[in-house]
């Protein structure tokens, strides 16, 4: 069945980023999907006339932040579908107009008609991150700044044989079923570890050539530790789960994931 892959295009403060239309485009094109890009245009309420005495020209700052936001959704939407086309890519356009407040609501909702959200990492609020992940009900993909082949030949699976990991690794089911090599990338110093063995030997009766790599943390950050060692392969894609392991869930709701998330180093599929 066709995939279908969608792309906020935010507009206000920060904007989508170039590279973040190509690599939508570039996996959209490697996976035949269609790509909806969807500009995210933020309205600014008008200011009350008391608290504009006590602002200067507020209601102009709010005038030209709506029109900034307007602007930016017209160029890249543009850009989008310019690109995309350009790959034979069939594209969609939709826009959603909210309050900033109300951003994150909107986007989770607006996820839910696809298979796969494609969000960047640079620029993006970690509210927005966590709205997708765990109010769309769809696994999204989190990609640094930086231009990415659409090809996710090496897939590298982050394994504790919890809940969560099967789940990521079942949203990751159209990478694994085409990956020339499945790694599954465990971290053994913290509790025992379900090793993944029956996993693994799917995947090998399925014609993916797979294995199992272990991993000391060491007193390091598990999700960057993950990340280290799935670019030391040259895996094309990191898979990891929302919740389970304790650390891992740390690597998206505690307190160093703002860090880890403004460093991601290679595009990480997340499941909730």
């Amino acid at each position: 069945m066709k995939q279908h892959l969608f792309l906020p295009l935010l507009t206000y403060p920060d904007a989508t980023s170039e590279f973040m239309i190509a690599n939508a485009v570039a996996l959209a094109h490697h996976m035949q999907a269609t790509l909806t890009v969807c500009a995210v245009e933020i309205t600014i309420p008008e200011v009350s006339n008391a608290l504009s005495s006590l602002i200067i020209d507020a209601a102009k700052m709010a005038r030209d932040a709506g029109a900034l936001s307007r602007k930016h959704a017209s160029a890249l939407t543009g850009m989008a579908v310019d690109a995309a086309k350009a790959a034979s890519v069939d594209v969609r356009t939709r826009e959603i107009k909210t309050t900033e407040p109300f951003v994150v609501d909107a986007l989770a909702e607006a996820s839910r008609a696809y298979d796969l959200v494609l969000l960047e990492s640079a620029g993006i609020s970690r509210p927005i991150v966590e709205a997708v992940l765990f109010a769309s009900g769809r696994p999204l993909i989190l990609y640094p700044t930086a231009p990415f082949g659409g090809r996710m030949d090496h897939v590298a699976i982050a394994w504790d044989g919890s809940r969560a990991a099967a789940r990521a690794a079942h949203d990751a089911s159209f990478f694994l079923e085409r990956a020339s090599k499945v790694c599954l990338l465990s971290v053994i110093d913290e509790k025992p570890i379900e090793t993944g063995d029956y996993l693994i030997e799917n995947l090998l009766k399925s014609g993916v050539m797979a294995e199992a790599t272990r991993v000391r943390a060491c007193g390091e950050p598990v999700g960057e530790v993950l990340q280290t060692k799935a670019f030391e392969l040259r895996a094309d894609l990191l898979v990891m789960g929302g919740f389970g392991h304790s650390r891992l869930r740390e690597f998206v709701l505690g307190g160093a994931t703002q860090a880890v998330l403004t460093n991601v180093s290679l595009p990480i599929l997340l499941s909730h």
